[in-house]
């Protein structure tokens, strides 16, 4: 089976400081599961944020956007499925 696919936004044309708390709580999760997840870091401009819907700083965990107060939660039911 496939690793689930994470995919953070981070927002364009904005001081680092006003989501430097919310990059480095993503980041912290990630790393404990990082060989276990597909990540994928994009900003909030790329097509893909555009596909999704996003327009801000956002974390997506297989299409469905995750808020971080759940993102461990998600991350390890869904590598308990696998």
């Amino acid at each position: 089976m496939r690793s689930p696919k994470v995919e953070v936004f981070s927002p364009v044309g904005v001081c680092s400081c006003s989501f430097a708390v919310w990059i480095g709580n993503v980041w912290d999760i990630l790393m404990k599961y990082k060989d276990q997840l597909e990540i994928v870091s994009l900003t909030s401009d790329s097509p893909r944020a555009q596909e999704l819907g996003v327009g801000d700083r956002a974390v997506v965990i297989n299409g469905e956007t995750t808020p971080v107060f759940l993102l461990e939660q998600k991350i390890q039911e869904l590598l308990k499925k696998r």
